[in-house]
């Protein structure tokens, strides 16, 4: 043991010097938490959309209704309305301007919604009398005789919404015009109190941003890139520059090698996760820190990767050929793994494939623990990198040849 911590702090010792290490295991896991918080750290970004409205009357003013309209998608909170002078070529404005993204309302529009809704009205009233048994002929024609004459079989008025085919915004924004849409037919049509409507909540009834749930993701990724990555390169120049053949001749032992590598990893993972929780506490306002059962995870989580990246690195020659093994094995899992974005975006076969990987029930059950602050389903990434740890240290034993130099 006394072998294992003079190995240890020589270990820290040499680390310390070595400023690429420093880089990407403070500030790298700071970057991308501030990019990450940043981006979706829960503001009120809104999405920007040109409308041209050309139901303007004799006045060269909007229509009443169109108005209306134009209000209620600036309402939304998600949309950065902006005018674009009506009857002017769209196709033109749009080359001349660079906008991506327009919102035609045509001329007519008001009226087309006056007769629309008439005769939408007409059919649910006569359904109602249908369903009460008390319709005929003539209470039909009865109900007709009370709407204008047009409203008959009306046709509906269409609001075009024009995208270039390379905006990625463009669904998210189709989806808030057709709610909005969606909210002026009920009022077109006298329904002021839909019967049917939706509210959102938070489980466990805790106020947190997007900033919070990214947290667990970050800590778990970080962790994984120290060991795959950043450890596999260490012990691949260990071995190149025959640090590992002078230890060979101490009277230290394999065992207390990766005892001391593994330890380090450890220390280094609670320092980065206590310097990560504090920036997002004091930039983004995060409350969610990890309590011991987090602590206990991203631990097992540090064994697991570390034994795999001196594995990793006991397989190549070279630093450089080492940092891409590890890129190739840690940078797919990190993207598969829904650390970035949800599973839900992405092809089914991936999704099976995610839930395979221990990155996904490491960062899965962080976020339980963190976020939710249940225990309930975290049996099964504590379960998954228990024995990734276990496989770790035996692919570590099993690669590091410390008699055979």
């Amino acid at each position: 043991m006394r072998r294992a911590w003079a190995l240890l702090r020589a270990l820290s010792t040499d680390w310390l010097r070595n400023r690429e290490a420093v880089f990407f295991a403070f500030l790298f896991p700071v970057i991308l938490l501030l990019i990450f918080g940043s981006v979706f750290g829960g503001g009120t970004g809104e999405f920007g959309l040109h409308v041209q409205n050309n139901d303007v009357g004799p006045d060269g003013q909007p229509t009443n209704l169109s108005a209306t309209f134009v209000d209620a998608l600036s309402e939304t909170g998600a949309l950065s309305v902006s005018q674009v002078d009506p009857g002017r070529d769209v196709a033109a404005w749009s080359e001349e301007t660079g906008a991506t993204r327009v919102l035609v309302v045509p001329e007519g529009f008001a009226a087309q919604v006056r007769a629309a809704s008439a005769d939408a009205r007409r059919a649910v009233i006569v359904d109602t009398l249908a369903r009460a048994g008390t319709v005929n002929d003539s209470t039909r024609a009865a109900v007709r005789d009370q709407l204008p004459a047009n409203a008959t079989d009306a046709d509906p008025a269409v609001v075009r919404f024009l995208a270039a085919s390379d905006d990625e915004a463009a669904p998210a924004i189709r989806g808030v015009v057709g709610s909005v849409v969606a909210r002026f037919n009920e009022r077109a049509v006298g329904v002021d109190t839909p019967p049917a409507r939706v509210e959102s909540g938070a489980l466990g009834g805790q106020n947190l941003d997007g900033a919070d749930y990214y947290l667990p993701a970050l800590l778990a990724a970080v962790v994984m890139i120290n060991g795959l990555i950043t450890l596999t390169t260490v012990v691949a120049e260990f071995t190149a520059d025959g640090t590992l053949k002078r230890l060979v001749a101490t009277p230290l032992r394999r065992r207390d090698w990766i005892l001391a590598t593994v330890v380090q990893q450890s220390v280094l993972t609670l320092l980065v996760t206590a310097l990560m929780v504090a920036v997002a506490h004091l930039v983004f306002g995060v409350s969610v820190v990890p309590g011991p059962l987090a602590i206990g995870l991203l631990l097992l989580g540090t064994v697991g990767f570390a034994g795999f990246g001196m594995a990793l690195g006991s397989l190549v020659d070279g630093p450089e050929a080492a940092t891409s093994l590890g890129m190739a094995v840690a940078l797919p899992m990190m993207f598969v793994s829904g650390v970035f974005w949800e599973l839900d975006l992405m092809p089914g076969f991936l999704q099976t494939l995610a839930t395979v990987l221990p990155l996904y029930h490491f960062h899965r059950g962080l976020r339980r623990l963190m976020v939710l602050g249940t225990t309930e389903g975290v049996l099964v990434p504590f379960v998954v990198l228990g024995v990734v740890a276990v496989a770790g240290l035996v692919a570590a034993l099993a690669t590091t040849t410390w008699r055979d130099f």
